[in-house]
């Protein structure tokens, strides 16, 4: 499953030097009416921190980190949404909903969704390391301070960082497609292997079915 989660990112396009390594995201979704209503809705659910309509849209046998056999009741549990002023989920949907969405072969919603490139011998490990901006021309700074020299500025450029990247910390060594390196704000910048959301329509209603990070 975590594996689908790298797939379902990938759009049919041809590869591209990675000079031109950029990875916007792209909106397969927004001819879909009823889901473009259902995700404006979500959108708001999440402004709100409103855990009983994200649980009324969940399904029954949702899969999130951990489980063994997915439940509405254990998804709860996991994101605390019994304090939902403190939960991690609203934070988490609401950065994955802003990244794109693409439909795969058997009518499933995946967010994010970027517009990846495709190169023979790609698998989910060679996208481990990999992060976009997801704030407007991100600055790459010579150093890791806000007061740092910006050396470029970024918008869906393909970064690099370390392979045993610890997740802490305020800010993160990265190289661009152009071979420059510097320093981003872990804060603005979002894995490849971050979480995804996959929705499904059953019974004429749009339904949270997973939500979990790639590997």
């Amino acid at each position: 499953m975590k594996r689908f989660l790298l797939l379902a990112l990938l759009a049919a396009a041809p590869s591209v030097a990675p000079a031109q390594m950029y990875l916007p995201p792209v909106d397969r979704c927004a001819s879909d009416r009823s889901f473009v209503a259902f995700r404006n809705a979500l959108n708001a659910a999440i402004a709100r921190r409103d855990a009983a309509f994200i649980l009324a849209h969940v399904s029954d046998d949702v899969i999130y980190p951990n489980a063994i056999n997915g439940s509405r009741a254990g998804f709860a549990r996991y994101w605390g949404l019994d304090r939902p002023e403190r939960s991690r989920l609203w934070r988490e949907l609401r950065a994955v909903l802003r990244l794109g969405c693409a439909r795969d072969e058997i009518g499933q919603l995946w967010v994010p969704a970027a517009n990846l490139p495709q190169a023979d011998g790609t698998d989910a490990m060679s996208f481990r390391e990999i992060a976009v901006p997801i704030v407007p021309r991100l600055p790459l700074r010579a150093a890791p301070s806000d007061t740092g020299p910006i050396l470029a500025r970024l918008r869906w450029d393909a970064l690099t960082t370390p392979e045993h990247d610890d997740g802490r910390g305020a800010w993160v060594h990265v190289w661009d497609a152009h071979d420059r390196e510097g320093w981003v704000r872990r804060s603005q910048i979002r894995q490849l292997t971050d979480y995804a959301a996959v929705f499904e329509k059953r019974r004429g209603g749009w339904l949270l079915t997973s939500f979990i990070q790639g590997d």
